[in-house]
């Protein structure tokens, strides 16, 4: 189940106004930050025990205030609740924040990875379910021979570069707008499924930013990929490889539709053997009666 409340009401009050209710008295609160999170969590939290939260705008006609800004912001108002509500937690991505070791607050779990979508690439059972789901076999097994790696390795490969300038970018100009240079077909070429690199600093260059492949190499060469690349960089690269001869011809494998599966592709159980998982199942632990899970 998904609660919206008004940002014109305290937070705090309207959730124990809703355990008022004894259907719900020991409802716990998971806000998450968009529809995709939504959607993962919904078939997966402890039914009747847990609720999802938004938080709507009343002078934007009630529009969900999504993202991890908001996730946060509401977490923080919750803590610093003088109401001593408990049993209430916040999911959201871990972005760059992992390759910073920024502090966390309490009542807040983050992903393994950059963000959920990664955190479900990663696990080699849910690509081979998507490889199967949406590609050609014959033409999987002929491409990993032309580039002697795995497509899951592949896939980092190219989507590494772009992350690199979007982590440079955020630490230098972040009012710059990057995220469609692999979308760019001199940069990303679809029917060879690789990156121009000369061409994609060259397109950077042209955007303002001045970062060669040596520097972003010597700042970010010990990082885990993982943490590095963006989930929804990670399924359109994906996607345009489904499409465009190297792993077949599948114009229906959109980044939307290879979303869609993988949120239902990964087993409960590997779930939580993730650090997500097992942080949400600490916080449990501290916070009983409350559950995320079962």
């Amino acid at each position: 189940m998904t609660l919206c409340f008004s940002d014109t009401d305290s937070l705090d009050a309207a959730l124990l106004m809703f355990r008022q209710n004894p259907a719900y008295k020991q409802c716990s609160f998971l806000f998450v930050e968009g529809e995709g999170d939504e959607k993962f969590w919904n078939g997966r939290i402890a039914e009747n025990l847990c609720c999802i939260v938004f938080v709507v705008a009343f002078a934007q006609n009630n529009l969900r205030k999504t993202g991890k800004i908001a996730v946060i912001e509401n977490i923080r108002t919750l803590n610093a609740s003088r109401s001593a509500i408990d049993g209430y937690l916040g999911l959201i991505d871990n972005d760059y924040d992992g390759l910073a070791c920024l502090p966390r607050d309490n009542n807040l779990c983050v992903t393994d990875t950059h963000d959920l979508e990664t955190l479900l690439l990663r696990s080699p059972m849910v690509f081979r379910k998507v490889l199967a789901e949406f590609g050609d076999s014959q033409c999987i097994a002929a491409f990993e021979q032309q580039i002697n790696k795995p497509i899951q390795a592949h896939l980092l490969a190219l989507a590494l570069p772009f992350a690199h300038l979007e982590w440079f970018k955020q630490h230098t100009q972040p009012s710059l707008e990057l995220k469609d240079l692999h979308k760019n077909d001199t940069v990303l070429i679809r029917q060879a499924w690789r990156v121009e690199l000369f061409q994609l600093y060259a397109e950077a260059s042209k955007k303002g930013i001045a970062a060669t492949e040596e520097h972003l190499l010597n700042d970010t060469a010990q990082c885990d990929p993982w943490l590095w690349c963006n989930g929804h960089t990670l399924l359109e690269i994906l996607a345009i490889g489904f499409q465009h001869s190297a792993l077949g011809n599948n114009k229906k494998a959109t980044a939307d539709n290879i979303a869609n599966y993988l949120r239902g592709a990964i087993e409960t159980a590997e779930l939580y053997q993730t650090e997500l998982g097992q942080a949400i199942f600490h916080w449990q632990a501290q916070h009983p009666p409350y559950r995320i899970v079962n």
